[in-house]
């Protein structure tokens, strides 16, 4: 099934903003590097989807780094 553009960006901010939310508690410390490099690329990936001019009416009302810090 294929789903327009719009679609895919709302499903991409839900996964990662869930991504995240599962991840909240790690830190660069040793022992989760890989998973604090997955948490940052994440935090990427939505920055990056913030700048859709219609991020904001589809979850991305929030301040990124403030919700999700590194």
């Amino acid at each position: 099934m294929k789903i327009n553009a719009e679609n895919v960006l709302k499903d991409m901010i839900s996964l990662l903003t869930s991504y995240l939310n599962e991840l909240s508690d790690i830190s660069d410390t040793p022992g989760t590097q890989f998973a604090y490099g997955e948490k940052t690329a994440y935090t990427e990936c939505l920055e990056i989807l913030s700048t859709w001019d219609q991020a904001e009416e589809n979850g991305l009302d929030f301040d990124i780094e403030r919700r999700f810090p590194l």
